[in-house]
């Protein structure tokens, strides 16, 4: 047999090198395609985690909302019944008070009887007195009734718009500008002193 026709030694070696190195590097590729599947199925287990959290806070935070609206609505149509049963029954009251003026006026003792010269007795005009003050009593526990409660401004105290009704201004001594000088009139505010209802009317120093 002729030796030229079979491999060397060198040959041979250098073919299963070859044959080596490919199924190296074939099998590092295999290896790199399963770490990478791996990697994508933990990223996708990941993201579906953060997703689900996601939906879970958002679903969470929008039951939470819906019941704060629910809540808030009940709560603003109870206040809403509230007032207008209030509004009607201070109505029912003003109405049966403006009745009463009305008799009371038309009770009023006449200065002079027909030009005669009759003046009315002290009696009668006392008692006619006495039944105004009677209303005016029932007009005050109507208000009250209903949280409405007499509101003095302070005097030296400094002058708000917000709460004060300036009708005039003076010069007082001792006291600097801008301040409630004196109380005309007074005013009227709900339970809580910071709504007011009819502001005082006052006079404003210079």
């Amino acid at each position: 047999m002729n030796d030229d026709f079979m491999p060397s030694g060198t040959e041979t070696g250098t073919a299963r090198e070859r044959d080596t190195l490919g199924s190296s590097t074939l099998y590092k590729l295999c290896e790199e395609v399963i770490a990478l599947r791996e990697y994508d199925k933990r990223q996708l287990r990941s993201l579906e985690q953060t997703l689900n959290k996601v939906r879970d806070e958002l679903k969470t935070g929008f039951n939470s909302f819906a019941g704060d609206t629910q809540r808030a609505y009940q709560q603003l149509r109870q206040e809403m019944h509230g007032e207008k049963r209030v509004s009607l029954a201070l109505l029912n009251e003003l109405i049966e008070i403006a009745h009463d003026l009305q008799t009371i006026v038309a009770a009023r003792p006449k200065l002079d009887d027909a030009g005669t010269g009759v003046s009315p007795s002290l009696e009668a005009v006392q008692r006619w007195i006495e039944a105004v003050e009677v209303e005016s009593r029932k007009v005050d526990a109507a208000l009250l009734k209903h949280g409405i409660q007499p509101y003095d401004a302070v005097i030296s105290s400094p002058y708000n718009p917000a709460i004060h009704e300036r009708v005039g201004s003076k010069r007082v001594e001792g006291m600097g500008p801008l301040l409630v000088a004196e109380q005309v009139e007074r005013g009227y505010a709900s339970q809580q002193p910071e709504f007011v209802l009819r502001r005082p009317k006052v006079i404003v120093s210079e």
